[in-house]
């Protein structure tokens, strides 16, 4: 590299201080990238326990119980062989239906497909996966080799390397996919004991390959888990990327001076009641930054407005003990702090993070500029929490807003009642809810109320400090 050329190479130098600060900004994104990172290993591991122990049986779900059925592979799926169009037919290729080859998923994912093949193909002789088969291929290298299976959700072609499974009748096509991942060091194990150093799974070791049957009912429950944990993991990688794009764009920003950072002591004050005291507006800063990472984490949800927003705002809170000033009320809606609501939302259109927009009777929220921007101060700030932060927010991503009133409002209740006495039952906060609350609340049944409480300490989303019976 020309040593001039880097010489003269122009910078924008701020203070010392701004220098620190930007520094400090740019760690704690590195931090947050570090906790990701940290968290979707822990959340791979979770699922690699989850898969062994649920589908050899030796964990069993809440509500199951009976001895599997003992067979083998070859008495529950249908096995099918692909094969590769002639390269010199120019009908056959270039159709709309991908043809999945064992190169493409070497190299790509399960549902990249390097080509696409017509339906002259077909009727050639290149085998159609139906939806609802399992793509299956090993993956061998000098250094090892790896299972690869993959749900057919939409018609393909395969070529011979790859391996379709078509489930009969007493086999769900989830729960088979999810079998083969789970259990794929023994298929290894059997592939490197027959000799197959490249890497192919001969059917017959597959026809042989033993499996306990759990019911159909049973099948559905442990596929559903496992898919749970799945979304859950796609989530945090999505967000792992999402973040590091953000470190890009922010050192674009603050190192070239296009974006200062601000001092959160010196945020304006919301314009209800101005505080003289520097903390109070360092809480309400904090409390704009909370806000700011649940909207962006929830703002494309369908389901996501004011009031839900609320909810969340609340539980957030209460479930990771941290203090925002804000003052919740028992009202119709509640528990609601409609003054603590138009102060955020005022807040985080001035700082162009998102902006609150009516629209057909509801409140929906719309990116601005520059969302994203909190980041850095959310890690600053509630670091210590994100993991419980991050459980409240997947726990209520797909709620409606009359599931997330129902949960607020009882933890609300129930933390209440927990002032006065030690104790408290399930009935004391139910009565609570429907007779000391709102006359609102009582549109909702009972047996809701009493379910939601069930669902509340089995997710550990209950007042702490006090025991329960």
């Amino acid at each position: 590299m020309d040593t001039k050329l880097v010489q003269s190479f122009r910078v924008w130098l701020p203070s010392f201080d701004e220098q620190r600060a930007i520094a400090t900004a740019l760690s704690d994104v590195d931090a947050l990238l570090e906790e990701l990172d940290r968290l979707i290993a822990k959340k791979r591991d979770l699922k690699q326990a989850a898969m062994q122990q649920l589908l050899t049986g030796q964990t069993r779900l809440p509500g199951f119980e009976g001895e599997w059925e003992q067979t083998v592979l070859d008495e529950l799926v249908t096995f099918l062989s692909g094969g590769t169009p002639s390269r010199g037919n120019d009908t056959y290729w270039a159709g709309d239906i991908p043809w999945i080859s064992a190169s493409s998923l070497r190299t790509f994912h399960i549902w990249r497909s390097e080509s696409n093949v017509t339906e002259d193909a077909v009727v050639a002789g290149s085998r159609m996966a139906p939806i609802g088969a399992t793509l299956l291929l090993v993956r061998g290298s000098a250094l090892h080799n790896e299972i690869l299976a993959g749900l057919v959700k939409k018609q393909v072609c395969f070529n011979q390397d790859v391996k379709a499974l078509v489930p009969k009748k007493r086999l769900l096509p989830k729960f088979l996919t999810f079998l083969l991942l789970g259990r794929a060091n023994e298929l290894l194990n059997l592939v490197s004991s027959a000799g197959n150093t490249a890497g192919v799974l001969d059917t017959k070791i597959l026809k042989a390959f033993d499996v306990h049957l759990p019911s159909l009912r049973e099948q559905q429950a442990i596929a559903d888990a496992l898919t749970d944990l799945d979304d859950e993991l796609e989530a945090l990688e999505q967000r792992r990327t999402k973040t590091a794009a953000l470190k890009q764009a922010t050192m674009q920003e603050l190192l070239t001076g296009k974006t200062r950072l601000v001092d959160p002591a010196v945020q304006d004050q919301p314009a209800e009641k101005a505080q003289p005291s520097g903390r109070k507006a360092n809480i309400y800063f904090m409390r704009s930054v909370l806000a700011a990472e649940i909207v962006d984490q929830l703002h494309a949800e369908p389901t996501f407005g004011h009031v839900k927003f609320e909810k969340m705002l609340f539980l957030v809170e209460h479930l990771c003990d941290v203090d925002t000033g804000s003052t919740y009320h028992r009202k119709a809606a509640g528990p609601y702090d409609n003054r603590a609501l138009r102060s955020i939302d005022s807040q985080l259109q001035k700082q162009q993070w998102f902006e609150a927009r009516k629209e057909d009777g509801r409140y929906r929220y719309v990116p601005l500029n520059r969302r994203g921007n909190h980041k850095t101060y959310f890690v600053r700030y509630f670091a210590a929490v994100s993991d419980t932060f991050e459980q409240v927010l997947d726990s209520f991503r797909h709620m409606d807003t009359e599931r997330c009133e129902i949960v607020a409002t009882l933890f609300a209740a129930w933390r209440d009642l927990l002032h006065d006495q030690p104790t408290v039952s399930d009935e004391m906060i139910v009565h609570e809810v429907l007779n000391n609350w709102h006359e609102s609340k009582q549109r909702i049944p009972e047996d809701r109320w009493l379910k939601a409480l069930a669902w509340m300490r089995e997710r550990g989303f209950a007042p702490e400090g006090r025991r329960y019976e």
